[in-house]
């Protein structure tokens, strides 16, 4: 999903979604501001969890062989620096959100509003009929299924 949407419309669905649930509302803005923040981050963690396995390997660390413990210890090394670089880069992002004023959802407004369109009800359609079908062939005995439905 992440490969065809954009992580900015993610995040403003998962808030649209999330505006609905009573006990969540409150929080909406601050939960899709994490999700945004960590969709953002993740290429980024990749390269550096890649930078320092190839630099642990270069010091002679040995990440794929042994059992399964010595790997986990193996990984040590590499999930100690990670940790440390994920941290300071998080207290970075929230010196500078905090340079600029950034206060959260309250009396924000959005530059492209969400509206409820003709292909969403199609969706909804589709997929509540795909799950319906899938509790159906479930439920029901396979020679009373109909002959399309058998060979899955």
């Amino acid at each position: 999903m992440t490969l065809t949407t954009s992580p900015i419309d993610l995040t403003d669905g998962m808030e649209a979604c999330a505006n609905y649930i009573p006990f969540v509302r409150r929080y909406a803005h601050e939960l899709s501001m994490m999700m945004s923040i960590a969709l953002r981050f993740i290429p980024t963690l990749m390269d550096e969890t890649d930078k320092i396995m190839k630099a642990q390997k270069a010091r002679g660390a040995q990440l794929d062989s042994g059992n399964i413990i010595q790997r986990a210890q193996a990984m040590v090394p590499i999930l100690v620096p990670l940790f440390v670089s994920s941290f300071r880069r998080a207290d970075e992002l929230a010196i500078a959100m905090e340079a600029r004023c950034y206060r959260g959802g309250e009396g924000r407004t959005r530059l492209n509003k969400l509206m409820y369109e003709r292909r969403d009800m199609i969706v909804y359609i589709v997929m509540f009929a795909m799950i319906g079908l899938m509790i159906y062939s479930k439920f029901i005995p396979v020679d009373m299924l109909p002959a399309w439905l058998k060979t899955y």
